[in-house]
């Protein structure tokens, strides 16, 4: 459901701001090498004022990559303007130049259940987040729930895929393309809402990485039942069409029609507004060239 009030949302869902950083080096063992490099600016962003949350990652062998969420835009800007020394040793090693993006999170965005600070309900909206073309237009959005003639997610697909997508063979992008992403997460609960979760979710995940726009993504765990999502796009009406496919269309019914299966999630949509140059962290740390 939507709401502005994050405030017994996860770390992750109370951030109004996050950056990503990344580097591609030479070879694989110069990331293995690279991994202390990361720790210390991992820690650097850990220790400044307002850090919230953190992932450190490998889109690849050779790409290592940190995102994160910050309580507020000034806070992540001042860890930024400090963080010069903490990214001088990525640079001793031969690869490509850091790169990343910071992105702003909407005031609006979804909570439900004991992370809903309203009113503590599990239910979904009953229309789309608009598109740029409806936001422009004054026109409402389609229903959620309207021209479905897929089988109810409590099902899952007619042949269940159990097994992870095969990785897609489209070339990877660089996570400097990204201007919007979202940051989500389900409280399960417990291993047989898992399970069914499986049928719905890698099928979903497939479709996702072959879509226009996509970038990246990954996921994480919080114990015991919690998992969660963070997913980045070229634009952000690529996001929105990945909300819009049916797939996850049904995954969020799925999830938010009772307690039977999950009794809190939250969405974050985080985006580039003022739409400028990249982050480009060998040249400026300050933040403005995000």
């Amino acid at each position: 459901m939507r709401s502005t009030d994050f405030s017994l949302a996860p770390p992750q869902g109370r951030a109004r701001a996050m950056v990503v950083v990344e580097r591609s080096f030479d070879t694989a063992t110069d990331a293995r090498r690279a991994r202390g490099a990361r720790r210390d600016l991992a820690t650097h962003f850990a220790d400044s004022p307002g850090f919230l949350w953190q992932k450190n990652y490998g889109r690849s062998p050779r790409t290592l990559g940190i995102a994160s969420y910050f309580s507020t835009r000034d806070a992540l800007d001042h860890a930024l303007v400090t963080a010069p020394v903490a990214l001088e040793p990525w640079l001793r090693l031969g690869g490509t130049h850091p790169t990343g993006r910071v992105l702003e999170a909407e005031p609006s965005g979804y909570t439900n259940g004991v992370w809903r600070a309203e009113d503590g309900r599990m239910g979904h909206i009953e229309h789309f987040t608009p598109t740029s073309v409806e936001a422009g237009r004054g026109t409402e959005p389609p229903r959620v729930d309207a021209g479905s003639t897929e089988r109810p997610a409590d099902h899952g697909p007619s042949k269940p895929r159990l097994s992870k997508p095969r990785p897609s063979k489209r070339e990877s992008r660089p996570i400097a393309d990204a201007h919007a992403m979202f940051v989500g997460a389900t409280k399960y609960t417990g291993p047989s809402a898992l399970i069914a979760l499986a049928r719905i979710y890698y099928p979903m995940i497939a479709r996702m990485v072959t879509m226009r726009g996509y970038v990246w993504f990954t996921t994480y765990y919080e114990f015991p039942f919690t998992l969660g999502t963070l997913a980045f796009f070229e634009r952000r009406d690529d996001l929105l069409a990945f909300a819009r496919m049916p797939g996850h269309r049904h995954l969020m019914q799925w999830i938010t029609k009772d307690t039977r299966n999950g009794t809190a999630g939250y969405i974050r949509l985080h985006g580039d507004p003022e739409a400028t140059a990249p982050l480009d962290a060998s040249a400026d740390a300050t933040g403005s060239g995000s």
